[in-house]
């Protein structure tokens, strides 16, 4: 199914679904390390990490949908 979608397409609903993913993985960990997250670590090394995992996630959604 997902080959059978034009190239255009699958490019669109790739960078949906990274988005998404990336939104619920900062919603879940904001939500249970809050405190943590903010005494502990600088602000430069959570854009940091943020970038990475997006990095990660919209790699992984890319291969999956072979854009």
């Amino acid at each position: 199914m997902i080959r059978s979608m034009g190239a255009t397409v699958r490019r669109k609903v790739a960078v949906i679904i990274s988005t998404l993913i990336f939104a619920y993985i900062l919603f879940e960990v904001l939500d249970r390390m809050h405190i943590v997250l903010w005494v502990q670590i600088p602000w430069w090394v959570l854009i940091l990490v943020g970038l990475l995992v997006f990095l990660a996630v919209d790699y992984l959604v890319s291969r999956i949908f072979d854009v």
